[in-house]
């Protein structure tokens, strides 16, 4: 069985996008257990500027006309074996619902993740103009897909609202374990994010607010980001507002070795987000032994709360936020953040192993080629 993975983007994991991480993971992981996979990247500048890897990826242009596909992904979909499976991740792509009608017509199989995007939260947002699109392109993909392939439960549950579905599989994302830097030891606390800066999406103005709070009610800790985006203007002049823009640290985008170290000195990491697929940032941080702080919408807290490594804001407003924050503080200065630490390092071990998290989704793969279609476009 020949696995093609489709995104938009070349899956480099030095980049401040989530879904590309982590497909770079996978396809990185299912290579490795020998199966035999190959990434397909549909982007503005084909050229092959990532760091070196061991899978092989095939680049296509986009083109300026969205409902069009170029000429080569045309061709390359013509030339695939039978016993193919593509796997999509994303939605709302106007490319990927032309591309699966070329599969349809050639029967191949295709499985689909929409990650964050159909998630309650994401669909409100552009809600009538999302609603639109679904009807008229992403419900046709949906409809057609071999298998959803959701990562949170948020979203596994919501498509089958948005659109009557059979076969959909519950597979959260993988996780290495990182070690984490060595770090000098400090007296105060440190309260940290990494990601795209984004207001909205990411509950930046929420964590803001609440951080602003938890100072004006004796709070002595820091707060440190790791990210950059286009609202960084915005998010400063938030925290300038707020008159805290002097306790931030503001590391710009960090990759690679420069991000563990940063991350490594963080204590709780914080994601106040309002909608989320399966975010790789909380499970990365769960892997270097950071208890977590974090809102339901990142879909990770039952696992969080099954192993006892983070505290809930629910709801997702900056007053909980603040009183999180500050028993957090307190749990420092007890001296009982490390071993909430270790069993988050316990959790990504035994629950987001990547291998796992593989061979479940070749079980997936399997039966999605067995389906074949019976429909034609």
């Amino acid at each position: 069985m020949k696995i093609i993975h489709l995104i938009l983007g070349k899956a480099n994991p030095d980049r401040m996008n989530g879904v590309n991480k982590l497909v770079y993971e996978m396809v990185s992981t299912q290579h490795r257990l020998g199966f035999d996979v190959r990434l397909w990247g549909i982007t503005q500048n084909p050229v092959h500027d990532y760091p070196e890897r061991h899978f092989k990826t095939e680049l296509f242009q986009m083109m300026k006309n969205k409902l069009s596909l170029h000429q080569s992904i045309k061709k390359a979909i013509a030339q695939l074996p039978q016993d193919t499976v593509v796997h999509l991740h994303g939605s709302f792509i106007p490319e990927f619902y032309h591309f699966t009608k070329l599969l349809r017509s050639r029967k191949i199989a295709y499985v689909y993740t929409p990650h964050g995007a159909l998630a309650p939260a994401a669909m409100k947002r552009r809600g009538w103009k999302k609603k639109i699109y679904l009807k008229l392109f992403e419900e046709h993909l949906i409809k057609n897909a071999a298998c959803i392939v959701a990562t949170g439960q948020s979203v596994y549950d919501n498509v089958s609202r948005l659109v009557p579905i059979k076969n959909k599989v519950l597979i959260p994302n993988g996780q290495p374990i990182i070690p984490r830097a060595e770090i000098e030891e400090r007296t105060e606390m440190i309260f940290g994010f990494c990601g795209r800066i984004a207001l909205e999406h990411k509950g930046l103005d929420l964590l803001l607010e609440g951080f602003k709070i938890f100072k004006d009610k004796g709070g002595e800790a820091k707060l440190h980001l790791i990210g950059d985006g286009a609202e960084m203007s915005d998010f400063k002049n938030i925290a300038r507002r707020l008159e805290i823009l002097d306790e931030l640290t503001l590391y710009g985008a960090r990759f690679g070795h420069e991000k563990i170290e940063i991350l490594s000195g963080f204590d709780v990491f914080v994601h106040s987000s309002r909608m989320e697929g399966f975010p790789a940032a909380v499970l990365e941080a769960c892997a270097m032994g950071l208890p977590v702080l974090i809102s339901r919408h990142t879909n990770v807290w039952d696992y969080i709360e099954e192993y006892d490594c983070g505290i809930l804001i629910e709801p997702n407003v900056p007053e909980v936020i603040a009183e999180r924050m500050l028993e957090y503080e307190k749990l420092y200065r007890e001296k009982r953040i490390g071993e909430m630490g270790q069993r988050a390092r316990q959790m990504i071990a035994e629950q987001f192993d990547w291998e796992v998290i593989c061979r479940k989704l070749y079980a997936a793969y399997g039966k999605a080629v067995k389906n074949t279609y019976t429909t034609t476009i």
